[in-house]
């Protein structure tokens, strides 16, 4: 899909980014509750300028500053030239096999006391693949006043974003205290390397009022020797909240979606742990999630965050990306990684965590639920009418397909190199060379020794085919589809709803307790059916959602139902009525199982 690229009128307001008008009272409780993080776009390379360049990925630059163009070294952010953990422990794979690599793979300009009315000059080299742009609110602590790239425009004068957007695509250029954007993301510039010469970037805060903190600009550009694309190492910090998941399913389901991804290998993969607390994530919860990726090990390096459940507005997600992109250069901002729901069913997981990583680097769904929208890639196919049409879209197998299509997950030439382009690894710069060398971990973050198994062949890779499931035979094609899909944040966040979608489709209460029944069901579609079979009792007459609850009370309470079945069914009860809520979470005090307890207890007190 080609699109013009020039100022466009549905361009999101970036005064409304925490869900309130300007000037109002700022305290720190309204804030949180505004909506889910805005997505994002292209970007560009500072020639000198305020900043200085700093090498990361593993690349100790000389002392004179030769092997890097015009600006300074910062010795202070310089990778070190041992691998992270000198006894191997937290590596998932090979790394720096070939020798070091001749030239920083991946550099960083930086520009502090940015102003918003100005525009950057940013000087793109030859070899270079693609840049990021990241601009951030210099502030004790992560700010949520907005902040974003307001427009970019390449070397031959043409607009690459504009507005903060780039049209077609529902894009919003700025996010709470942080804001990113890449290039390419569109078709034009899909090829590579890109054009060379001097790009124009300009930041904005929508024009919310004067800045109070000063803003830093980021200018991070990945690039070869020859300008081609050679390999490099995906570093993952993976965070698990409460019981979400098991360390030992999560390091499997990583290394199964992400080695080979895009011809990348996995790197290292670290693993914390995070409290009970952060097990159920809605979008007023999202941005503090994200905080706690602070103090994380290793740059460029991708966080996982993975929870229980998701709720709010994002509620029946499977995954959420909070830009598009976002960022793997920093840890314990607004933008720092992906936020998963495991099922446990190897070709769903892998497909999940395939789809926010592409957010992640910069891709866009290739349709949207508003026929309207799209990537703005050339190579990729665009329903017309996706609410009908469904797994009948040219792009039903695609991997940005909002609903995970039937998880074969195929990318086109572009979104490939899309993502090769982001600053999301460590690269290797010319043929048959080394991947560079991580910074080391912070001296407070322990590596992960527990050994990796490797990943069984073809799984993750297998073609899942939701409309064939048994439980769901019952339904229409399109509600079948929807309730063994991947449905994505960044749908929920422009306004598509889960339920609506299901009950367009021709699910009504009774149907999706049917499929909460099944045994014979994956127990995510059972808990998705679940918790739309309390949804669809508010519409339903006094006597059939008494009945409708009663039921979903019973399963929620039924020990031989799998966890994630039982916690459907908690949601479901909530949804319905919060006094039967409460009613449910006495009933479950001193369950057998903590979690479900944990969330029946949470969920009487939404």
């Amino acid at each position: 899909m080609s699109t013009s690229l020039a100022p466009a009128s549905s361009a999101l307001d970036p005064s409304r980014v925490d869900g309130r008008k300007p000037g109002g009272e700022r305290r720190a409780t309204q804030v949180r509750g505004g909506a889910l993080l805005a997505a994002g776009a292209l970007a560009a390379l500072v020639a000198g300028a305020c900043g200085g360049r700093v090498v990361v990925d593993g690349f100790e630059p000389p002392p004179d500053g030769s092997g890097g163009s015009s600006g300074s070294w910062s010795s202070g952010d310089t990778a070190s030239s041992a691998p992270q953990g000198s006894s191997g422990a937290g590596l998932g794979g090979s790394i720096g096999e070939g020798g070091a690599p001749p030239i920083p793979p991946l550099v960083k300009e930086e520009h502090d006391n940015v102003d918003i009315d100005g525009a950057v000059p940013v000087t793109i080299q030859p070899g270079t693949l693609g840049f990021t742009a990241v601009a951030e609110i210099m502030a004790s602590s992560p700010s949520f006043e907005p902040i974003g790239i307001e427009s970019i425009r390449g070397p031959d004068g043409r607009l690459l974003a504009a507005d903060y957007t780039i049209p077609g695509t529902m894009a919003a250029f700025f996010n709470q205290g942080i804001g990113a954007a890449a290039v390419p993301q569109t078709g034009a510039d899909a090829s590579a390397p890109l054009a060379p010469g001097v790009y124009w970037i300009k930041l904005g805060n929508g024009g919310v009022g004067p800045l109070v903190e000063p803003v830093r600009l980021s200018v991070w550009h990945r690039r070869t020797l020859d300008g081609r694309f050679h390999g490099g190492k995906i570093d993952i910090n993976a965070f698990i909240a409460g019981e979400a998941v098991s360390e030992q399913y999560m390091r499997r389901a990583l290394l199964a979606a992400y080695e080979g991804y895009v011809g990348l290998g996995v790197g290292s993969i670290n693993v914390r742990h995070l409290g009970s607390e952060w097990e159920f994530i809605d979008d007023e919860l999202l941005p503090g999630l994200l905080e706690q990726t602070a103090g994380a090990p290793g740059r460029p390096a991708l966080n996982v965050i993975a929870v229980t459940a998701f709720g709010g507005s994002i509620v029946q997600a499977s995954g959420v990306t909070p830009a598009v992109p976002s960022v793997a250069v920093e840890h314990g901002t607004h933008l720092s990684g992906i936020v998963v729901t495991l099922y446990e069913e190897p070709s769903v997981d892998s497909f999940i965590l395939r789809h926010e990583l592409g957010h992640l680097a910069g891709l866009f769904h290739t349709t949207e639920f508003d026929a309207d929208f799209g990537d703005p890639l050339d190579d990729t196919e665009q329903c017309s009418n996706m609410r009908s049409r469904r797994e009948r879209c040219p792009d039903f197998g695609n991997l940005m397909f909002p609903t995970g299509g039937d998880f074969s997950g195929t990318m086109t030439p572009q979104q490939t190199a899309v993502v090769r382009a982001s600053a999301l690894y460590r690269g290797i710069v010319e043929q048959g060379g080394g991947a560079a060398v991580p910074l080391p971990a912070d001296a407070d973050t322990p590596a992960s020794g527990a050994p990796i198994a490797p990943p069984t062949p073809g799984e993750g890779a297998r073609s899942f085919a939701p409309d064939r499931l048994a439980s769901t035979a019952a339904l229409p094609p399109h509600a079948a589809a929807l309730l063994a899909g991947h449905f994505c944040g960044q749908s929920a966040a422009r306004g598509a709803d889960f339920d609506e979608l299901l009950r367009a489709a021709g699910a009504d209460a009774d149907r999706l307790l049917a499929v909460g029944r099944d045994p014979g069901a994956p127990a995510y579609v059972r808990a998705r059916a679940l918790t739309a079979a309390g949804r669809a009792a508010t519409r339903s007459s006094a006597s059939a959602s008494t009945r409708v609850i009663a039921e979903l009370q019973a399963l929620a309470a039924d020990p031989r139902l799998p966890r994630r079945a039982r916690l459907g069914a908690v949601e479901g009860v909530a949804a319905a009525s919060p006094a039967a809520a409460r009613a449910l979470a006495a009933r479950l005090t001193a369950d057998a199982d903590g979690v479900v307890e944990r969330m029946a207890t949470r969920a009487a007190a939404r």
